[in-house]
């Protein structure tokens, strides 16, 4: 029997349940995995999109949860080379 508790933040246990049943509800040939390193991997593609899209890393660190921002900026970001020169080139242009 399952249990709600919609006004309640989601346990990591239920969140794991949640995204590999979620995982498992889209047309495949296969059964997506019941464990892995693939929810997490989905962790940083939204910090970096969210990252990508508004160029905040406080907003970024904010969504994910981490206490210290040096967390967010070195382990669940990055900036290629093509990011940080257009950043050059707008920060040249104002």
């Amino acid at each position: 029997m399952m249990h709600r508790f919609p006004e309640k933040p989601m346990g990591a246990h239920g969140l794991h349940d949640w995204w590999f049943a979620a995982s498992n509800a889209r047309p495949s040939s296969r059964p997506a995995p019941r464990s892995g390193e693939r929810m997490h991997k989905a962790r940083h593609s939204a910090g970096q999109r969210v990252l990508d899209a508004i160029g905040n890393l406080k907003a970024v660190q904010k969504l994910l949860g981490h206490e210290s921002i040096q967390t967010t900026g070195d382990i669940y970001t990055d900036w290629d080379i093509d990011q940080l020169a257009e950043t050059l080139l707008e920060a040249v242009d104002e």
